[in-house]
């Protein structure tokens, strides 16, 4: 009958023994044994007629008629010399109900024919905890744990049991807690937020929700990188010039001489001089790292050609222009080609080695680890002439007489 009740609640507000157990703090092992109604489960009578009650409560049960049949249950047909049954005319305070705890155990100790100090002198409670039990004064008691096992030791030394007082003991704390705590509706609406919480978060539909809103942000955030980022990283990045181009003069076109008035009627021709090209070819001076054995610096001081063989790999082919700077680096040799030797200047390993050579010679040098050397120039076999043959003389024919 209590167990059906129970659970004919819980599944019409569809709850779960788990949710219950949430909101109640009892654990769900107990609250299915409520509605088995398997009693032997819990530990002792308080603890089923407490979660009985709680559990009730939670589900807006009227606790009373659940708590009277379940003692009907549990309780044994009551002997002669047995404690009187508590009323429920306990004020709203609980004051009442204390009151008759104490008048139980009074007339109790009172049939047995025993005084307070001789209750002290057995139990060794002090005689004013003892009083203040009897006239239903809680405020007077140490504490309200220590006066549950106050009552429970009084009850056990008298021959009661303290099953029953023990739970009014509990209802009087109830009351007391819930007078002092008007809030107590809303811890009961906060247990249903955490109820209902728990059914939104595990719900799946919820789970592919969150994945779908993820995915359309990170491909709207990646879209708009694609779109807008790489414009704007290129603008915001800043690179360190090379020495090269800050050393030599920039390539703006230069103005154009405006052609002065002809009177003669001829025609003028405007020439805008423009510079010489740097370079025929588009290789990128190397940038030195400063672990390089070989380290080469050209100063070009007069135009001139010049072309760099760095590793036998080709590093620069092309004209330089006055002002002009370059700098290579290398590991076994630097091969340096010019057709003005007396217009480079060259910086070998930090050591400045002056000009290659003299105006308009043309020179090859090659720089080493162990130094500068003169390219040995490749011997090509000239082949050597034949004699020429001597002509044959072609007999004449003579003419015979006849």
């Amino acid at each position: 009958m209590i167990g059906k009740v129970l659970r004919k609640a819980r599944e019409e507000q569809d709850l779960t023994l788990e949710e219950v157990s949430l909101a109640t703090k009892i654990k769900e092992k107990y609250l299915a044994a409520i509605e088995a109604e398997n009693w032997e489960a819990l530990p002792s009578s308080v603890q089923q007629k407490g979660f009985t009650r709680s559990y009730a409560d939670f589900l807006k049960v009227d606790p009373d008629p659940l708590l009277q049949e379940l003692r009907k249950v549990l309780e044994e047909p009551e002997e002669e010399g047995s404690q009187p049954p508590l009323t429920s005319t306990a004020d709203s305070s609980g004051s009442g109900l204390l009151g008759e705890i104490g008048s139980v155990l009074k007339a109790q100790r009172e049939k047995l024919g025993f005084t307070i100090p001789n209750v002290e002198e057995q139990i060794y409670i002090p005689v004013r905890y003892l009083k203040a039990i009897e006239k239903g004064s809680l405020e007077e008691l140490p504490s309200t744990v220590q006066g549950k096992g106050m009552v429970k030791n009084y009850a056990q030394f008298l021959g009661l049991d303290p099953e029953p007082l023990l739970l009014s003991y509990a209802d009087v704390l109830q009351s007391r807690l819930e007078k002092t705590r008007p809030e107590t509706s809303r811890g009961q609406s906060r247990s249903q937020l955490l109820i209902w919480l728990k059914r939104f978060f595990s719900n799946p539909a919820l789970l592919w929700v969150g994945v779908v809103i993820l995915i359309s942000f990170v491909s709207v955030w990646a879209g708009l990188l694609m779109l807008g980022g790489n414009g704007s990283t290129l603008e915001e990045t800043a690179t360190i010039p090379a020495v090269a181009d800050i050393l030599l003069p920039t390539t703006s076109p230069s103005a154009t001489v405006p052609p002065t008035e002809n009177p003669s009627g001829e025609i003028g021709v405007a020439i805008s001089p423009t510079l010489e090209e740097e370079s025929q070819e588009s290789t990128p001076t190397p940038v030195l790292t400063g672990n390089e054995k070989i380290q080469l610096q050209l100063n070009i001081l007069q135009r001139t050609w010049v072309r760099v063989t760095v590793d036998n790999i080709l590093a620069f082919e092309g004209r330089l222009i006055p002002g002009s700077v370059k700098i290579f680096g290398g590991e076994l040799r630097i091969e340096v080609l010019t057709g003005n030797a007396g217009g480079v200047e060259v910086i070998y390993n930090q050591q400045n080695l002056g000009v290659m050579g003299l105006y308009g010679e043309v020179i090859s040098r090659v720089y080493t680890p162990q130094g500068v050397a003169t390219p040995t120039p490749t011997i090509t076999l000239t082949p050597t002439p034949s004699d020429t043959p001597t002509p044959s003389i072609t007999p004449t024919p003579t003419t015979q007489p006849e």
